[in-house]
């Protein structure tokens, strides 16, 4: 599948890279710096621009793809905006362009809970220091759902550093407590979703 990725140079962003070339997929990195890029895998086209200019953003779409990868991030404990925005303006391209998936991720507050231990976790997120982060996936979330694209989202609990290990849990329901995903697992689901599509406009979880 023709790709195209956004947020590419970060932990996430680069395993998404190296997997989805492993797989066969022909991806495009969107980066503001190329220079940042000089150990990815061969056979990447770069596209340069930056998510606060739309015209960039509607180029780099003009060759055509199959699906969008949306793997931006910011420091958790810094009021940020940036998921929002990115998701706001890759949106709008992709809809002009015509893209019509939309592969990214969000965090457990976004999914749904059925348990008590569920609502607290949620609710005690948005009242600790990541309470930033936290905001900025609900805004992001809004505009993916409502976008008309064919969107699925990695429910991310707290992203750990660690060896992609190939294996971990996935639930359509978050149920609450302490867990933990590598960037290296997170780019697993999002590339074998890509080709597999068995979640479409939903959330999952993935965690170990």
């Amino acid at each position: 599948m023709r790709v195209l990725v956004f947020g590419a140079t970060g932990r996430t962003g680069t395993a998404v890279l190296d997997q989805a070339v492993k797989a066969g997929h022909i991806v495009t990195a969107f980066v503001r710096d190329p220079k940042r890029l000089i150990n990815s895998p061969s056979g990447i086209s770069i596209a340069t621009g930056d998510i606060y200019k739309p015209e960039t953003i509607d180029a780099a779409m003009l060759p055509g793809f199959d699906a969008i990868i949306v793997v931006v991030g910011a420091d958790p404990l810094k009021p940020s905006t940036v998921v929002t925005d990115s998701a706001r303006a890759i949106v709008a391209a992709a809809a002009k362009a015509g893209i019509p998936r939309y592969l990214g991720i969000t965090g457990t507050a976004e999914m749904p809970r059925k348990t008590i231990l569920g609502h607290l976790s949620s609710l005690m997120l948005r009242l600790t220091p990541v309470r930033h982060a936290a905001r900025d996936h609900d805004q992001a979330f809004k505009i993916v759902i409502n976008s008309g694209l064919d969107w699925t989202l990695a429910g991310c609990p707290w992203i750990k550093d660690g060896d992609t290990l190939g294996a971990y849990r996935t639930s359509l329901v978050f149920p609450g407590g302490m867990r933990t995903i590598h960037p290296g697992d997170i780019a697993h689901f999002l590339v074998s979703e890509l080709a597999a599509h068995r979640y479409p406009n939903s959330v999952v979880g993935i965690w170990y």
